[in-house]
């Protein structure tokens, strides 16, 4: 007992003297260190300055590359995007034997007049947000908190305030004025196609489970039970890219806006946008707008506490694995101008056979 007593001791008295040498290296050490941990600090904050300027001028450069890469894709390929746009043999998009014609609807612009800015909306790509930004900007909503999501839905979506445009050709636009930013967002075509699925179909939203659900499962489900005929509530990502692709190559109505391409949404081609946003550098491209289009610095970071998109890359490759070869290199197809005018590398990855998606209807997507 007595032993271990003292060689408790012995170990306490060398942490002891460790710490009281420790403190005398300190002592003497400190007064040569601080001079350099000075000069290293403002170092630091002259990078951080460079940086910044740095960044503005990257944003500028990826804004002309962005655009050029659009510009030349549209004289690669192009079409008449009008109001009603006739399928072409000679365009890839489009196969020998479609004869039915697309229809594209006008574009709808919202616009801030404080700014001088117009929006096309793309649903599924921070869209709710941006268009509460725009509220806040321009005066028709007060925000007191740094949360936009404190914002109803309903004020943004059916009671908006702001001031819209309908508009099929470019000069449309010059109604407004020839002065106006012109931008919108972007997404990968395929997340933010599941990104629409998740939420409108494979959630409670009971609104497009009755509008669009029920008219799915009656098309394309064998032997359907009463229940789904009924709710249109547990329709599968098969049958809703089968629906998608069917109604594109039917071509008499136009798609959903939730899925529907952003080349026949926004009509990049002909409307002369000055700005392209897109959702993987959301926070990078908000910020850009705020201090170089429209002076609202002190805004600046609002979407850095907004919640994160949960459809994530490995999310929307996992769910593309329920369908087939066919049926993706058919999406391929629908969507095949929004990858190339939007630098997105066309997605060709799938099994033979197609894993359960029910385990999907439990997941929640922004």
């Amino acid at each position: 007992m007595c032993g271990e007593i003292m060689l408790l001791l012995r170990s306490r008295y060398c942490c002891l003297r460790q710490i009281v040498v420790l403190c005398l290296v300190g002592s003497v050490l400190l007064p040569l260190l601080l001079p350099l941990l000075s000069d290293s600090a403002h170092q630091d904050d002259d990078e951080s300055i460079q940086q910044q300027t740095t960044t503005v001028d990257e944003m500028e450069t990826i804004q002309l590359e962005r655009k050029n890469s659009l510009q030349e894709n549209c004289n690669l390929s192009p079409i008449d995007e009008t109001a009603t746009v006739p399928a072409s043999t000679s365009d890839p998009l489009f196969e020998p034997e479609i004869k039915a014609s697309r229809k594209i609807p006008a574009v709808i612009f919202i616009i801030d007049d404080k700014h001088r800015t117009m929006y096309c909306d793309v649903p599924k790509v921070a869209s709710t947000n941006l268009k509460r930004l725009m509220l806040v900007l321009s005066g028709a909503v007060v925000l007191n908190t740094t949360n936009l999501s404190s914002i109803p839905k309903g004020k943004v979506h059916n009671r908006n305030p702001m001031r819209t445009l309908n508009a099929k050709h470019f000069n449309d636009t010059l109604i407004v004025g020839n002065d106006y930013t012109k931008f919108f967002f972007v997404r990968h075509p395929f997340e933010r196609l599941v990104s629409a699925y998740q939420n409108k179909l494979a959630s409670n939203n009971t609104i497009f489970n009755k509008m669009v659900g029920k008219k799915i499962i009656r098309k394309y489900r064998h032997n359907a039970t009463a229940i789904s005929m009924r709710k249109g509530h547990d329709v599968t990502f098969n049958e809703f890219v089968q629906f998608i692709v069917d109604e594109w190559r039917n071509g008499s109505k136009p798609l959903d806006a939730h899925w529907r391409p952003v080349v026949d949404l926004c009509l990049p081609c002909v409307m002369q946008y000055d700005f392209i946003g897109k959702f993987e550098t959301l926070n990078r491209d908000v910020e850009y707008l705020l201090r170089r289009k429209w002076n609202e610095s002190q805004w600046i970071g609002l979407f850095d506490s907004q919640p994160k998109a949960k459809t994530t890359s490995s999310l929307w490759k996992q769910t593309m694995k329920l369908i087939s070869a066919e049926q993706l290199s058919q999406l391929n197809e629908v969507y095949d101008r929004d990858f190339r005018l939007f630098q997105y590398p066309h997605y060709y990855e799938t099994t033979t056979q197609p894993l359960d998606d029910q385990s999907f209807h439990e997941n929640e997507y922004i």
